[in-house]
């Protein structure tokens, strides 16, 4: 695939992709946090508790921002804060038993919506999005690989 295919395919995808994923937000409404808590809360779920250095550098913020947002998903009782094993001096930032039940509870709904959309699709268009998924986890692996550019960090 040449380079300009590859532009375009990249055109067509990224507002597909991105009003998949609002059009599934839109359906789950969770009052308990915002859609930045959202992210870190499923940062924490996929990899475990963490320091707020890593949890800043994988959602792409500054540290201040993740603290803010710590702050507010401890606030509710879905994140906690807890010395890390190997370093008095710093700490791990991880899920409450609530926080993985209320995150849990939102992706079971959001599989439930999506197990729906897709039951009214053709066979023919089942059978393409189950070939094109390794593609896509792919996709995702290598856009979680790419540093972010300090200039979408300083952007927030």
């Amino acid at each position: 695939m040449s380079d300009f295919e590859v532009s375009d395919l990249a055109v067509a995808l990224r507002p597909i992709l991105t009003r998949l994923y609002l059009a599934l937000r839109r359906r789950t409404p969770i009052a308990e946090y915002s859609a930045a808590q959202a992210s870190a809360l499923a940062v924490l779920l996929d990899n475990g508790p963490m320091r707020m250095g890593e949890l800043a550098e994988r959602e792409s913020i500054r540290m201040p921002t993740a603290t803010a947002l710590i702050d507010g998903l401890t606030k509710n009782g879905l994140a906690e804060r807890r010395p890390d094993p190997d370093d008095r001096r710093a700490v791990l930032v991880g899920l409450t038993d609530h926080g993985r039940s209320v995150l849990e509870g939102v992706r079971g709904r959001r599989d439930s919506i999506l197990t729906a959309a897709l039951s009214e699709l053709s066979d023919a268009d089942r059978a393409a999005l189950a070939a094109a998924a390794p593609a896509l986890q792919a996709l995702r692996e290598q856009l979680d690989a790419v540093p972010a550019h300090s200039e979408a960090a300083s952007n927030e």
